[in-house]
């Protein structure tokens, strides 16, 4: 069985996301517009989840990120920076495990570790983590 979706028309669409951005969920994916998305992004914690890949923009998922940083794990590979990295783990140390390990830098590992030092289990770069934990200790 398929995904249910509630809006048949882009217009029932705009309106409910309009209302309120989670319901993007419902929506059908060819219905969604960057328009729409963006507004869902706006309007709701989670919403980059339900975003057609296709329809993400860099402004689109810089908002996503900043309104929860767990919207990082859903973000496109190819619109990741490590500026976002950092935003995502500075809000929660725990987002850096969907941080991929080419933007695990010193920066955003050691924020990481400051808002949450159990984010050490999610190090990916073996060298770093190690520098990570001496700093930690010798403090």
């Amino acid at each position: 069985m398929g995904k249910e979706y509630r809006f048949n028309t882009y217009e029932e669409a705009m309106e409910a996301v309009k209302d309120r951005g989670w319901k993007l969920e419902y929506v059908r994916p060819d219905l969604q517009t960057t328009k729409m998305a963006m507004m869902a992004v706006k309007g709701g914690l989670w919403t980059l989840k339900f975003v057609r890949p296709d329809l993400q923009t860099p402004e689109m998922v810089l908002e996503a990120v900043k309104e929860w940083g767990g919207n990082f794990q859903f973000v496109r590979p190819d619109l990741q920076t490590p500026k976002m990295a950092l935003r995502a783990v500075k809000k929660r140390g725990l987002n850096l495990k969907y941080v991929p390990a080419h933007l695990q830098t010193k920066e955003v590992i050691d924020a990481a570790l400051k808002q949450d030092p159990g984010a050490k289990e999610f190090i990916k770069t073996k060298g770093l983590m190690m520098e990570a934990l001496e700093e930690a200790l010798s403090e």
